[in-house]
């Protein structure tokens, strides 16, 4: 378990101005798919795994960003896709390009730190590479509003070896994020989840080429 010190400095978040709503979908998407970071490609294709694996009814993606990896979100099947982030111009992103191939996106402006979305109950919630940016015990209890039994909680963060937090792209707009940050401790969230009632039931490493790791945990609500 982590110590007094540790969860203070992770909770911390709370106390900083979130840089996220100045960055601009051009520059997220320029820095994310640059080949020195490669994310944007990696996230796509294990978004495409878990909605694959799972094939919801209701699908939750808490930071959406621009949409990456909703072309394979087939409409025959997910009757309904809701997409939450922090930043407005990556919602509209998102909707101009997957609100009519997708048929039932419904996107909301919020920031977890300060309200929640608890409009519905769903079957698959995604985070993708979020829990760097969002305290563990809002995080967690977003998850409370919105799950029921049998639902699956699919979320994945980096472990950064020896490799930077934000790998070098030229894009100096990202460089803001590495002043608001955290690692995220699997052991606290893994134990925080399992006091809420969600097993862990799956997990898949993915190695990037600059060092950094992308693990995957899968975690269904009893």
């Amino acid at each position: 378990m982590p110590d007094a010190s540790e969860h203070t400095r992770k909770t911390s978040l709370l106390e900083l101005a979130n840089p996220w709503p100045g960055i601009t979908a051009e520059d997220y998407e320029r820095h994310m798919s640059h080949p020195a970071v490669r994310q944007q490609q990696a996230v796509n294709a294990i978004f495409r795994s878990q909605n694959e694996t799972y094939l919801p009814e209701k699908l939750l993606c808490i930071g959406i960003g621009t949409g990456n990896g909703l072309e394979h979100v087939s409409k025959e099947t997910t009757k309904i896709v809701y997409g939450i982030d922090i930043n407005n111009g990556f919602l509209k992103t998102c909707s101009s390009r997957y609100a009519k191939r997708i048929g039932s996106l419904r996107t909301r402006c919020l920031d977890i730190h300060h309200e929640y979305f608890n409009e519905d109950t769903v079957d698959l919630v995604i985070a993708n590479l979020v829990l760097e940016f969002i305290d563990i015990e809002r995080f967690i209890a977003q998850l409370k509003l919105v799950s029921r039994k049998g639902t699956i909680v699919s979320v994945v963060f980096q472990i950064r070896h020896d490799a930077p937090f934000i790998s070098s792209s030229g894009v100096n707009a990202i460089e803001c994020l590495s002043d608001y940050k955290q690692e995220v401790n699997r052991s606290f969230l893994e134990n925080r989840l399992k006091r809420e009632g969600f097993i862990r039931i799956k997990e898949l490493h993915h190695m990037l080429h600059d060092g950094k790791e992308l693990v995957r945990l899968d975690f269904t609500k009893t």
